[in-house]
């Protein structure tokens, strides 16, 4: 009898899944995709309520009370400094939408029901992953090529969506970069000259509020400050995870588990990644890169290098 392969497993489901969709009522249907949209874990819940609606504020705040003390708003210089950031940040958010939308296994969650060479069983899915496939906790699915779990966006990130991931993280980077300066400069022109001596208030200004070092005006200066700080910094440290990843041919993942086998240089690890236009993504999520895996099989070191040898004779 025929084995059936990945894609016959996958257009087989996706049929089945179809005419059960059409079998039901359209406003059930409606409700259940929106409900999927939410996620389900507290740490989801919050990190997804900070980025769609705290970070928004955040950068309003920016615009509208910091900027605002040097340049008019919608005057020339306020529109010169605010209308790149808030192409970033657009850009940011389609990039976002992506990112959820074709998630790490190109809108497909299942796993193909047949067993093939370096595929392994996954326990908790009781279905058989492909190469690099490793079952997240949060998500309860196996994510194809997964690198980690991404509570901003209750998904994780993965192969087909990882572009979208690294695109948004260096837009909001470029974004929040120029943001904190100017709330770095708008703090202290209320605070006084910077010294030694103060800094103690900034690395712990609910002591200096409560000690009255700090009064409540200024410790929402120094508040609003740290938070640019922080979503600059922890997006300084995503995009070196990511390009630390990237260097050694690795996820996230497989640097925990030491596995080194689809290390085939930085370019080629670019392309693995993010595709083979890699170099235009960061323009557009709408731009086409096209993988070279389709998530069943990946190059290892071992090929490239007999590719090489093949090559050379």
């Amino acid at each position: 009898m025929r084995r059936l392969n990945w894609d016959e497993t996958i257009r087989g489901d996706r049929m089945n899944h179809s005419l059960s969709d059409s079998a039901m009522d359209p406003d059930v249907d409606m409700s259940k995709r929106i409900r999927r949209l939410i996620p389900e874990q507290i740490q989801d819940k919050v990190s997804m309520f900070l980025f769609l609606v705290i970070l928004p504020l955040l950068f309003t705040a920016v615009f509208f009370l910091v900027l605002t003390t040097w340049y008019p708003a919608f005057g020339e210089a306020w529109m010169i400094r605010v209308i790149p950031i808030i192409a970033l940040l657009f850009n940011m958010y389609l990039n976002y939408i992506q990112v959820i939308r074709v998630g790490p296994n190109g809108n497909d969650s299942l796993l193909p029901k047949t067993y093939r060479a370096g595929f392994v069983f996954c326990p908790h899915c009781r279905m058989n992953a492909p190469p690099r496939t490793h079952h997240c906790p949060v998500c309860n699915v196996c994510s194809l090529r997964r690198d980690h779990h991404c509570s901003f966006a209750a998904t994780c990130i993965g192969h087909f969506n990882q572009r979208y991931f690294c695109a948004a993280i260096l837009d909001l980077f470029m974004a929040a970069l120029p943001a904190f300066y100017w709330t770095w400069s708008w703090m202290w022109l209320e605070l006084g000259t910077p010294s030694v001596g103060r800094m103690w208030q900034l690395m712990m200004p609910h002591v200096a509020l409560v000690l009255r070092f700090l009064s409540l005006r200024e410790f929402c200066y120094v508040g609003l400050c740290a938070v640019m700080l922080t979503t600059t910094g922890f997006n300084l440290y995503l995009i070196l995870a990511q390009a630390f990843c990237f260097w050694r041919g690795q996820t996230r993942v497989e640097y925990l588990l030491d596995i080194h086998a689809y290390q085939l240089g930085l370019l080629g690890n670019l392309r693995q990644g993010l595709g083979t236009r890699w170099y235009l993504i960061w323009l557009s999520p709408f731009i086409s890169s096209p993988l070279e895996s389709n998530g069943q099989s990946y190059k290892t070191r071992e090929m490239e290098k007999f590719s090489h040898s093949a090559k050379s004779l």
